[in-house]
């Protein structure tokens, strides 16, 4: 019989999911991502929820929401499993503006919601182990600097339209998210051999053994030049040398440019996900 499991806390959450979300960690970086994002995980949010769904004590899936947006990560051939997670939202009145998990995941939990979409972006995720060998572009990786800020956030911000990300953040809290991200040491750029500022990337979140990365961009009048090619190539390597058993990233399915250059450094395509938009 199906039990619904609801947790008062990160900590509470992680103490009976993480080892099963960690069995597919990769897939699960996202829900795995937000609970590490917590600086204290004991601390109880009413805004904040967390729950999963057991068959005694056999996982079947898991929703978290801490956004506007719902992450789900299910392991189930079941769908009727899902039903539980979203019962609670709507018993509850919870808005809720969309919901990020594995396609067939996020299509039968919007059915049991019964809402509508506004709009259903198909990501690919990628994985890698071993770096291929490739020649790089002219320039040189470096760390991103506190002094590039205004000009980083606004390249963040037009990676958001890029993306079409939904719900979109504000340009305080994308400049807010650079600033940490460059405090922390994990965005870079890319110089050209005039040490021109010509791409970014960052490793926007972590795992036990994965670094997540994203935020690649390079302005329209440097693109074509190998430069987010190169820049992605040399962040992927820093994450493996520092620690992380593999690296990670999404793409929109329907970009052949990306798919195809993070083919060549060495990715491959583990799962595809929906990232759906309710109206």
């Amino acid at each position: 019989m199906l039990q619904l499991r609801t947790y008062a806390t990160v900590n509470d959450y992680l103490a009976e999911n993480q080892v099963i979300l960690e069995q597919r960690e990769l897939e699960n970086n996202l829900i795995l991502g937000i609970c590490n994002s917590f600086p204290d995980k004991n601390l109880q949010m009413p805004d904040c929820h967390f729950l999963s769904v057991f068959d005694k004590d056999e996982f079947k899936a898991t929703a978290v929401k801490t956004l506007p947006k719902i992450f789900l990560s299910s392991t189930t051939k079941n769908s009727e499993d899902l039903k539980p997670l979203a019962n609670y939202f709507t018993d509850n009145k919870l808005k809720i503006s969309g919901v990020v998990a594995e396609t067939i995941y996020a299509d039968a939990f919007t059915f049991f919601l019964k809402k509508n979409k506004v709009s259903d972006r198909k990501l690919l995720v990628h994985k890698l182990s071993k770096i291929n060998a490739g020649v790089l572009a002219e320039g040189e990786f470096k760390p991103a600097r506190m002094e590039a800020l205004d000009y980083l956030a606004e390249w963040a911000n037009q990676f958001q339209h890029d993306a079409h990300a939904f719900p979109k953040k504000t340009k305080a809290e994308i400049r807010s998210n650079i600033k940490t991200l460059i405090s922390k040491n994990n965005l870079f750029n890319w110089f050209n051999n005039r040490n021109e500022l010509v791409c970014m990337a960052g490793m926007i979140r972590s795992t036990c053994n994965i670094g997540i990365i994203g935020l690649v961009y390079t302005p329209k009048h440097f693109r074509g030049k190998g430069f987010a090619k190169s820049c992605v190539h040399k962040l992927s390597e820093h994450i493996l040398n520092s620690g992380h058993k593999h690296c990670g990233l999404f793409t929109e399915s329907t970009n052949p440019t990306s798919n195809k250059i993070y083919k060549e450094i060495g990715y491959e395509v583990s799962a595809e996900f929906s990232d759906i938009a309710f109206d």
